[in-house]
C-alpha cells in the first residue's frame, strides 16, 4: 500500500525504509502522515541533505563534512529529542533536554532559533504544529524585514 501512496523519493535523498510501517511501529517509530513534504520533495522546494554535525557561527556543518548556506534548517530528530549535543551550549534547555521556549517566540541566546513539536498538547500534536508553523513563518518574515 505504501508504494502505491507515496513515491519512491530515494533520488531526491530519502530512500524507502527497509521495513514496512507495523514494524516501524513495533519498533518504536511513530507514524507521520505526509502534508506536503513529498510535493515539496519533488519539485525542488525542499532538498534533503546529510545529517546536521554542529551549527558553527553562521555555519552549518554536515555529517558529509559540507557547509551548506540554507535559508532555514529544520531538525528532524525524531522521537527522542536529541537536542543537547546540537543546541545544549546555547543554554536554550531545560533540565529533560526539552525546548524553553517554543513557536514563535525565542530565547534571548539564540534569537532566530525556533522550536515546535516537543510538547503533547490536548489539543493534538499536529494541530499544535500547524498553527505553530504559521506562527514560526510570521516571526522569520519579520525578522528578516
Amino acid at each position: 500500500m505504501a508504494k502505491l501512496s507515496v513515491p519512491d523519493l530515494a533520488p531526491h535523498g530519502l530512500p524507502r525504509p527497509d521495513t514496512g510501517l507495523y514494524s516501524r511501529v513495533l519498533e518504536g517509530a511513530i507514524p507521520v502522515q505526509d502534508v506536503g513534504l513529498i510535493d515539496a520533495v519533488r519539485r525542488g522546494r525542499v532538498e534533503p541533505v546529510a545529517a546536521l554535525s554542529s551549527f558553527e557561527g553562521d555555519k552549518v556543518r554536515l555529517a558529509d563534512g559540507s557547509e551548506p548556506a540554507p535559508e532555514v534548517v529544520i531538525a528532524a530528530t525524531g522521537y527522542r529529542r536529541g537536542l543537547e549535543q546540537l543546541v545544549g551550549h546555547l543554554g536554550v534547555l531545560d533540565a529533560q533536554g526539552r525546548p524553553v521556549v517554543h513557536g514563535p517566540r525565542t530565547h534571548p541566546a539564540a534569537p532566530q532559533l525556533h522550536f515546535t513539536g516537543y510538547s503533547n498538547p490536548i489539543s493534538g500534536t499536529l494541530r499544535e504544529l500547524a498553527l505553530d508553523a504559521r506562527r514560526i513563518a510570521r516571526a522569520v518574515a519579520r525578522s528578516s524585514d
